[in-house]
């Protein structure tokens, strides 16, 4: 059920019945010349929505969180970027005042590298007030499987342009496209690595995109993900 399209009257009624809530979270950065700033909100939407209408009944979809934290790019024109603490309060906060109408279970779907440790330590809280947390980096907790399809993953990349492309592909200018692989350090951080690793705010062959190859994505994330959905309240019951 979507959250936002429901009176105050038919979530009461309907409380009884969902013990489960989807959050879909991701944030506005650049995503080079090509893909829409938006990207990483779109996709976990979308995701959301496709989850909804298989399990819808038992699930809440809520509306998705826009903004998260963007070191890395936060310097590129369009992107938005809300401090860790700030943020990881901020949807520890939304998602716990759930409990007192009897959520049980938590789908964290996460569409941003960036928000990863916030949500990690966003996730552990939860668990401790009692919740049971699936917290979802889909393009990395199946990433073999998405290779199979898009070989060139990157920020911007063939996936993430892809699946893009596959919800309406007026919002990517492809032609604007190229190719880049950053050297991504595994422990260096410093201030000006965002514009040393991603020039022109991506990573990968975009131009290497399409939208059957969106959504062909589409398929194995929702289908990979309702598949830990399911085993999340197998484990409940």
């Amino acid at each position: 059920m979507r959250l936002a399209n429901t009176t105050s009257k038919r979530f009461e009624e309907y409380q009884p019945y969902i013990d489960t809530l989807i959050l879909p979270i991701g944030t506005i950065e650049a995503h080079g010349p090509h893909a829409p700033l938006g990207t990483d909100v779109l996709i976990p939407k979308k995701i959301a929505e496709l989850i909804e209408g298989q399990l819808s009944g038992r699930i809440w979809t809520l509306p998705e969180i826009p903004f998260g934290h963007c070191f890395h790019l936060r310097d590129f024109p369009g992107t938005i970027d809300v401090p860790h603490r700030i943020f990881a309060d901020y949807v520890h906060a939304v998602v716990s005042s759930f409990a007192r109408f009897g959520i049980k279970n938590v789908v964290l779907l996460n569409g941003h590298g960036g928000n990863m440790g916030a949500l990690a330590e966003v996730a552990n809280s939860l668990t401790e007030e009692g919740l049971t947390v699936l917290l979802s980096n889909y393009w990395l907790d199946y990433k073999d499987a998405i290779r199979e399809i898009t070989a060139g993953a990157g920020h911007g990349g063939e996936d993430e342009t892809s699946l893009v492309m596959a919800l309406d592909t007026r919002l990517v200018e492809l032609d604007l496209a190229g190719e880049h692989d950053p050297e991504t350090p595994d422990s260096l951080r410093y201030p000006e690595m965002g514009r040393t690793l991603y020039p022109e705010g991506y990573s990968g062959r975009p131009q290497d995109a399409s939208e059957d190859k969106g959504e062909r994505l589409y398929d194995l994330i929702v289908s990979a993900l309702i598949g830990e959905i399911t085993n999340m309240w197998k484990r409940n019951s």
